[in-house]
């Protein structure tokens, strides 16, 4: 049909009326009544003695049929003994019909997927909802750009997976994740950051994430990333994996930058990467004062004099690239 309203002139409507009656005909086998009527209206329309169609009338044809099926969906329960009910001849032997079925039977076994992203940056936000578009087709993606902006969207609509992104202005990603986990314990998270594996990988899963990904990441691992958390998993690198399998049979005595908060550590990153209390109050859109008492807390619990040396315990713990 669709082949059919793509011509720029008018075509033949021999097979466009022969799907109409092949559709029609399955409707009613299997309790279609909208898709039914539709059907002999539309064969009544195109005309038993016609020999072409305009591309309008065509297009028509079609959104009236797709408008019918998207009702008798939404009013009938699944068909049950279809099989018996619509004979074995017409599925046996009509290759359309078996299309139709399995179309019908993937819509109403799968629902599009509700993804919402969290980040701050609007490109990167366009980016995932491209992918998602090509790996899941149908989905349905909302977009936040900060803690505030995710939580109002989570509490007016259910979403089946959020993607977070670590570093946001205000509340960032570990804290935003704390809280997301307290309200919403089922929604799957995967933390998609531009920060290594290294640097908080290991915190957002022991914090209830479901798995942790780069930006740099390929796509289909990504999409294999949605999918592994989507269904209950964890997912986590190959590189990774064999870092925390070397921790758990290793040295397990605590590194002192374990001992940070979550905040603190974000900020002990930033100084790391040799950014000064003012560029770093300003990313995190808080005084200096406060980032400077963080810095004075970092400080103590890494045993260091000043901010140079938080710089050289970053780059030696492969805190920061």
């Amino acid at each position: 049909m669709d082949n059919a309203a793509a011509f720029e002139r008018p075509g033949p409507v021999g097979g466009l009326q022969q799907i109409i009656h092949r559709l029609g005909g399955l409707a009613g086998t299997i309790g279609f009544p909208r898709i039914s009527a539709r059907a002999s209206e539309l064969q009544a329309l195109v005309g038993a003695g016609s020999r072409a169609l305009d591309p309008v009338l065509a297009r028509a044809a079609v959104e009236a049929i797709r408008d019918a099926f998207a009702e008798d969906l939404a009013a009938s329960p699944p068909p049950v003994g279809l099989a018996a009910r619509a004979g074995k001849s017409v599925v046996a032997n009509d290759a359309s019909n078996l299309a139709a079925l399995a179309a019908i039977g993937d819509a109403r076994a799968a629902p599009p997927l509700r993804v919402l992203i969290v980040d701050d940056h609007a490109m990167v936000r366009r980016g995932l909802r491209a992918l998602l578009s090509d790996e899941f087709g149908g989905a349905i993606v909302g977009e936040a750009c900060d803690a505030r902006e995710a939580v109002g969207q989570l509490r007016k609509t259910t979403w089946d997976i959020a993607l977070l992104d670590v570093t946001m202005p205000g509340k960032n990603g570990l804290e935003l994740l704390k809280e997301l986990k307290t309200e919403w314990p089922a929604l799957p998270v995967l933390v998609l950051s531009g920060h290594t594996e290294s640097q908080y990988a290991v915190r957002v899963l022991q914090a209830g994430a479901g798995g942790y990904v780069t930006k740099e990441t390929a796509p289909h691992e990504l999409a294999e990333a949605i999918r592994k958390v989507l269904s209950g998993g964890r997912y986590v690198s190959l590189a990774l994996g064999e870092q925390l399998a070397l921790g758990v049979t290793g040295d397990l005595t605590r590194a002192p930058h374990e001992g940070l908060s979550d905040r603190e550590y974000d900020v002990m990153s930033r100084i790391g990467c040799g950014r000064t209390v003012t560029e770093i109050a300003e990313e995190l859109s808080l005084s200096a004062k406060t980032i400077s008492t963080y810095r004075a807390r970092i400080l103590e619990k890494l045993g260091a004099r000043n901010s140079a040396e938080i710089v050289q315990y970053a780059i030696r713990n492969g805190l920061v690239t």
